[in-house]
């Protein structure tokens, strides 16, 4: 059964498969093949950058933000990558606009299978069992109808339809999920 884990150098070429079909941890930002090369040469640093990233974070407008803490995880079936979730603590005025408390991606070949329901409920018990939010915060593009049934489907109340600030002319939901 898939589960979320720690990232770990044992799932870093199953992860790079991922990253070769189209798997992005951003869905704003594709991942390059100068990024899969890196992953590639310096898998142990790669993993050091996920389990304890920099203190900042390049935003989706090429500027620099100040991160908030944050636990990132990968969705693993045995050896294989699957996807990943990142949960962040706490929010800034940034996230609190758009992004929220968790972002998920599903690896190409995996979608329309039920996992992205899975992890997202599996991150909720997470920060139940680790965190002292009451409610967290996901927004997702209208365009996502798959992401919006996913986020409906563990208990997402709609608050507010909003623009997507790094993206011109999308237009967003926000949804608060009680925990």
């Amino acid at each position: 059964m898939p589960s979320l884990v720690r990232a770990e150098l044992a799932y870093v070429p199953s992860l790079i498969e991922a990253m070769r079909e189209g798997y992005s941890r951003d869905n704003l930002r594709p991942t390059t093949a100068g990024e899969i090369a890196q992953v590639e040469r310096e898998p142990e640093w790669f993993v050091r950058q996920v389990n304890h990233p920099p203190r900042q974070v390049v935003l989706p407008d090429g500027t620099l933000g100040q991160r908030v803490p944050a636990t990132d995880l990968w969705y693993v079936d045995g050896s294989t990558f699957l996807g990943s979730v990142g949960i962040r603590h706490e929010l800034n005025e940034i996230l609190e606009s758009w992004g929220g408390h968790i972002g998920y991606a599903v690896r190409p070949s995996a979608r329309r299978q039920g996992h992205a329901s899975a992890m997202l409920a599996q991150t909720l018990d997470f920060v139940r069992a680790n965190l002292p939010l009451k409610r967290v915060l996901l927004t997702v593009s209208n365009a996502n109808q798959g992401s919006i049934r996913v986020i409906e489907k563990n208990g997402g109340v709609l608050e507010a339809e909003v623009d997507n600030p790094w993206v011109e002319g999308d237009r967003g939901r926000r949804y608060w999920i009680d925990l």
